[in-house]
């Protein structure tokens, strides 16, 4: 097998957390009395977790509202809806079982903060053992696209950068993998297409979880 350790993002990789977003965003916004969104204009908002959600929705909307009072509603939303309707994507079985088959290593790193990260993880991921689950924790470590925790977990595990393999669905992803040095698969499935990101090398692109079990195998 081309690697070791399998690295995975969490929402729009692993998990359609859409739905979630979603209720989380509009929950927030009907409570402050302001617009609501469709669930695919919720997802462009994502990335960063809780204080992502906010900074983004009051940097594209200059809603004058008090930022403190508008974050504060989001994270009660948020802790209330974390798995609302939150599975795994269909191509993620397949791929998780193919590594667990092979004994290759597989763990997780997101900016979905770490406590919420944990609690998905063993709700909605529960049929698959990850060596590493790591969510937002800004007081010990930094976020993506930081290389911070690839780097410990290469570190940690033994295992040298071109024998690790990062699997994520947005630009931040991809720039963690640049900044750590290691192979990116950009999950066409995710929130990054539905935000429209651009500058994704297409060599990188990722449709089915066949392409993905190739890439591991160095096929």
């Amino acid at each position: 097998m081309k690697y070791e350790l399998v690295l995975f993002d969490m929402d729009g990789t692993l998990l359609d957390t859409s739905n979630s977003i979603a209720m989380t965003v509009n929950s927030t916004m009907k409570e402050l009395g302001l617009k609501t969104y469709p669930v695919n204009d919720c997802v462009k908002f994502a990335g960063g977790g809780v204080t992502g959600l906010t900074k983004n929705i009051l940097e594209k909307e200059k809603y004058d509202i008090d930022k403190e009072l508008f974050s504060k509603t989001i994270r009660k939303y948020y802790d209330i809806y974390f798995d609302y309707k939150v599975e795994p994507y269909k191509e993620i079985p397949k791929i998780l079982e193919f590594l667990e088959k092979n004994k290759i290593k597989k763990g997780i790193i997101t900016n979905k903060d770490h406590n919420t990260a944990l609690s998905v993880a063993k709700e909605k991921l529960k049929k698959w053992e990850f060596c590493e689950i790591i969510g937002s924790d800004e007081k010990n470590y930094p976020n993506k696209p930081n290389p911070y925790n690839v780097d410990r977990l290469s570190e940690k595990f033994g295992i040298p950068k071109e024998k690790i393999l990062f699997v994520g669905d947005m630009l931040v992803d991809v720039n963690t993998a640049k900044n750590a040095k290691i192979d990116i698969a950009y999950c066409k499935w995710g929130f990054g297409v539905i935000k429209g990101e651009m500058g994704i090398d297409e060599s990188c692109k990722i449709e089915l979880a066949e392409d993905i079990i190739k890439k591991i195998k160095g096929e």
